[in-house]
């Protein structure tokens, strides 16, 4: 029993260091995580609304888009808007800003 154990352990050694491969699905959308203060700010992309910040952490949901170039603004009364553009294929982006009062 113990030959056959032994005989076995470098198969199963061998299978532990076998490359990964990973299979892509038909969801071809960029993903946008906000880490916003304040987490109330609007998320307007490509002017159009899609939420407050915090409903796009990451902890429960992120923002997807359309993959290409977006304009992503945040707004909060009080504060400056911060717009900057973004490319996106089917890769995830992390917006992580504290914007800046008036």
């Amino acid at each position: 029993m113990l030959r056959y154990i032994l005989a076995l352990a470098p198969a199963f050694l061998l299978a532990c260091a076998a490359p990964r491969t990973s299979v892509q699905t038909g969801d071809q959308s960029g993903r946008i995580r906000f880490q916003v203060d304040p987490g109330y700010a609007e998320v307007l992309v490509d002017g159009k609304s899609m939420g407050k910040a915090r409903q796009f952490d990451g902890s429960s949901a992120v923002l997807k888009v359309e993959p290409g170039t977006h304009t992503v603004v945040l707004k909060a009364d009080g504060f400056e808007d911060y717009e900057t553009k973004l490319y996106l294929s089917d890769t995830e982006e992390l917006i992580q800003i504290k914007l800046r009062s008036k």
